[in-house]
């Protein structure tokens, strides 16, 4: 029989060491606890039984288990610790315990939902890869992940739930790549994948596309089926670049092609094109400044009603002239605006501003120029955004019907009902609504009908080539005829030449806009 005096012994060992213990008997109480399973758990009492190990007291008798568990504190912080749990028998009296030994597992570099390599682990490994690599004359790949629509999951369904699609598409990620290759969170929703002792360049595209495939598959919420792709880009050491940042950030590159092609797709780093990169950075940087230091400006193009011959309102164009890099084109600082979220701000800018030249033309005796704002899906889509609309009106003192918001088809489409509640509330306002670039997006005529809209503007691209194609002619007809039917008055934008004209009157489109406009004399017959 073990003697008092020799337990006390063995209570005192157990309490110098570093790993945590529970010793439980069969009945399920617990008889010891060292000081390294308290301040593990984060439980201050010994007699607590930890939640986290409550179901491995009902393991059998002499059944032993290890593994890796989480262990959840009193106050939610939670652990990663490995668990071994052992039978012991005395060997007199013949009573048996059960010896649970928890090992911590240092997290400071692992994701702590994932548990996947963080940032910084990923760094220390790519290091290696990359030495060794350039030892062997080995190549490896990167892949850069990042979830299509994470956000609307984290908006709709809260974080919780985008913290269990983050979860599974961090166990599909490992479940379809051998050990060999590494897995990592960079940080929100988007992974690294280290693709190791690859032949070409194929056995990098043919895991991707199991990737791919493998996400195509729904992921289940508690009891929410949801379908969410990635989009990838690739980089390939050494033809991508030869240090640790610059195939980040080519992959990286690449993804962001993946989603503008419209994700659920991968693409190759493009070295060459990635020399743009740094003029991005440049222009993003500007841009940040350009409305306090008045850079940005409206410019206003004409629009001709065809039938009365005069001018009934004007677009408001969106310029930024900066002092040294000169006039830098709406295609490329609006796209920047609208990934940064600066678009929100510029977008409220230019509401304003337009409202307040409406106001302007009004005291100057021209009381009613409409102008067309054009929206981003950014303001569209924001809470309040109504209301914003209503106080800039009811702050520059405008007639509603003087301001036309244009959105596009692609705003719409998505959420069809949603879209459709946010119009309504605008024409209560009293303002005009009309969509632009009809015909280049979905051109759904299930949900034209459901729209709360004034007008459709046929897109440049038809009517840029309308003397030359005979399909570029008969769609605008067919926009045309169909908008009528609708009630629904059509504006030609891209008009330039007086050919064009003369198709565009002779579809019966009502008003006309384009650069054919500003060239030539106030009375265009």
């Amino acid at each position: 029989m073990v003697t008092a005096d020799a337990r006390d012994i063995y209570k005192s060992a157990l309490q110098q060491l570093h790993d945590g213990v529970l010793i439980i008997d069969l009945n399920g109480i617990i008889q010891f606890t060292n000081l390294a399973f308290l301040n593990m758990s984060g439980y201050h009492e010994a007699g607590v039984i930890h939640a986290d190990v409550k179901k491995f007291i009902e393991l059998p008798l002499h059944q032993s288990w290890e593994g890796k568990i989480i262990l959840s504190s009193e106050n939610g912080a939670q652990s990663s610790v490995h668990l071994t749990i052992s039978a012991v028998k005395e060997s007199i009296g013949g009573e048996t315990y059960k010896i649970l030994v928890f090992k911590s597992i240092k997290t400071d570099n692992l994701d702590p939902l994932t548990m996947l390599p963080n940032r910084i682990l990923l760094h220390q490994e790519l290091e290696k890869i990359l030495a060794q690599s350039e030892r062997d004359h080995d190549i490896f790949a990167i892949l850069f992940l990042d979830l299509d629509r994470f956000k609307f999951v984290n908006d709709t369904l809260g974080h919780s739930y985008g913290d269990l699609l983050l979860l599974q598409a961090s166990q599909r990620l490992r479940a379809n790549l051998d050990k060999k290759h590494i897995v990592a969170r960079m940080g929100g929703d988007e992974f690294i994948c280290i693709l190791r002792d690859l032949k070409s360049e194929e056995d990098a595209e043919k895991i991707t596309k199991i990737i791919l495939g493998e996400f195509s598959n729904p992921f289940h919420l508690n009891d929410i089926e949801i379908h969410i792709t990635t989009s990838i880009g690739m980089s390939l050491y050494p033809y991508d670049g030869d240090e640790v940042e610059v195939l980040i950030t080519n992959a990286d590159a690449a993804m962001y092609r993946a989603k503008k092609k419209g994700r659920n797709q991968y693409e190759k780093a493009n070295v060459e094109g990635n020399a743009c990169a740094f003029e991005r950075l440049i222009i993003e940087n500007h841009l940040r400044k350009a409305l306090d230091k008045n850079e940005l400006s409206l410019h206003y193009q004409p629009q001709l009603d065809l039938k009365e011959n005069k001018i009934i309102g004007f677009e408001a164009l969106l310029r930024w002239k900066h002092p040294d890099l000169g006039l830098i084109p709406p295609s490329d600082f609006i796209p920047i605006a609208e990934e940064t979220g600066l678009m929100l701000r510029i977008g409220d800018w230019v509401l304003e501003s337009a409202c307040e030249e409406i106001k302007q033309w009004e005291k100057a005796g021209f009381p009613t120029l409409h102008v067309a704002v054009n929206v981003s899906a950014q303001q569209f889509l924001q809470r309040g955004f109504t209301e914003k609309v209503r106080s800039v009106i009811e702050k520059t003192k405008i007639s509603p019907n003087l301001l036309e918001l244009e959105i596009t088809e692609g705003m719409v489409i998505h959420d069809v009902e949603s879209a459709i509640s946010v119009l309504k509330q605008l024409k209560e306002i009293g303002v005009q609504i009309s969509i632009d670039d009809f015909g280049t997006g979905y051109s759904s005529l299930s949900y034209l009908q459901k729209l709360p809209v004034n007008t459709l503007k046929i897109d440049r691209s038809f009517i840029f080539d309308i003397d030359t194609n005979p399909s570029s002619k008969a769609l605008t007809s067919a926009i045309t005829t169909l908008a009528h039917d609708l009630n629904l008055n059509v504006i030609a934008e891209g008009v330039e030449t007086y050919k064009q004209l003369s198709i565009v009157k002779k579809s019966a489109c009502d008003v006309i806009q384009g650069y054919f406009l500003v060239n030539q004399s106030p009375q265009v017959k």
